[in-house]
């Protein structure tokens, strides 16, 4: 899942993904695809093009408990992430853990609600080789919003905020692998620390 925009870690993608298994498919044939994963059709397999997808059993919109507990991780800390692991399945232990976060019940309902909208938007919009909640302009879209502007170039986008408890530039650079020809890296600054942290507290404390 993606580094927040201070950290000072590159985010690196390697342009080529060891795959588990290997299997071959007759033209015309079709063929059902029931484990989910990730995966990648190629006519011949020297070139390095092809047609990749996911197959998933719960997205974008979660559905099941268990599948709740990572998206979490950008507004959680890593005790509470933990708590919320434990819980298994248990609705009233990972109910607690929220409402310890936010304080009270409607909150917690809101806050429950806003957030797993904005991570189901960024699996609509930018599902990669991984889920489009965990790619960078996935993550930044769940915590920021939707961007007042975007501007595309053949290398790279640029998000500005204008307006709400965030204003700045951020900019993502394209790099692109063999799963996804469009994967977008963010630039990431020390100097986007504090506004960051600003505005997890405003979502763990549902005032966003």
């Amino acid at each position: 899942m993606a580094a927040p925009p201070f950290s000072e870690a590159l985010a690196r993608v390697s342009p080529v993904i060891r795959p588990d298994s290997v299997f071959r498919i007759t033209s015309g044939q079709t063929q059902r695809f029931s484990i989910p994963g990730l995966y990648l059709i190629q006519g011949d397999t020297t070139l390095g093009k092809g047609v990749a997808f996911r197959v998933y059993d719960d997205y974008p919109k979660y559905t099941r408990l268990e599948n709740l507990v990572d998206p979490l991780t950008y507004v959680c800390t890593r005790q509470e992430i933990e708590r919320l692991k434990n819980s298994r399945g248990d609705k009233r232990q990972f109910d607690r853990t929220i409402l310890n976060i936010t304080g009270n019940s409607e909150r917690a309902k809101n806050f429950m609600r806003s957030y797993f909208r904005r991570v189901e938007e960024a699996n609509e919009l930018f599902a990669s080789y991984k889920e489009g909640w965990k790619t960078d302009r996935g993550m930044v879209y769940i915590i920021l919003g939707r961007p007042a502007e975007v501007y595309r170039f053949e290398d790279r986008e640029v998000w500005n905020y204008n307006a709400g408890y965030f204003k700045g530039t951020l900019s993502f650079v394209r790099s692109p692998t063999l799963f996804d020809p469009d994967n977008y890296v963010l630039i990431r600054q020390k100097k986007f620390t504090t506004d960051w942290y600003e505005v997890i507290d405003l979502w763990r404390n549902s005032r966003f």
